[in-house]
């Protein structure tokens, strides 16, 4: 799970950012990180936050609650959009893409299909919409409305 650190010094604000794993044994690491640093550095910890993680395994599309888009910083991920782009053309079924990482996507505006290798059956995607997307998943982009979107990449 990745944790995030907004810290405050002698040299201004920074954020840290590690990655603790949710077994046995973390919680005394996030709990001790803090002091680690004030230790080392005149920091004032102003807030820890929950960072983007997971939340399915499989392809998925589902509705974002403003707790889970607070939760996971959806605003702090990066952002990306098919406008310009040569392969996501409006009204045009893209090229197959199959990813080569996972992927979980937060759409900001647009509409889009997202065609599954595997079924060929079209799953409609839109703002507001969490999308997952695992490595290895082959699919076909159906773009109605030009996308914007979150990415985060794990």
């Amino acid at each position: 799970m990745l944790r995030s650190l907004l810290l405050l010094g002698a040299f201004g604000a920074f954020a840290v950012t590690n990655a603790f794993s949710p077994i046995a044994g973390s919680l005394s690491l996030r709990r001790a990180l803090p002091s680690v640093i004030s230790n080392r550095f005149p920091l004032s910890l102003l807030s820890v936050s929950c960072g983007p993680r997971p939340i399915h395994t499989k392809f998925t599309v589902e509705k974002a609650t403003e707790e889970q888009k607070a939760e996971l910083g959806v605003e702090n991920w990066g952002v990306w959009s098919t406008k310009g782009s040569a392969k996501y053309i409006v009204g045009k079924r893209s090229p197959l893409k199959v990813y080569d990482c996972n992927e979980l996507s937060y759409i900001i505006s647009g509409k889009m299909e997202i065609i599954p290798e595997e079924t060929g059956e079209a799953v409609l995607v839109q703002a507001g919409d969490f999308v997952t997307f695992p490595d290895g998943f082959p699919c076909y982009w159906h773009v109605i409305e030009e996308i914007n979107k979150h990415y985060y990449i794990y």
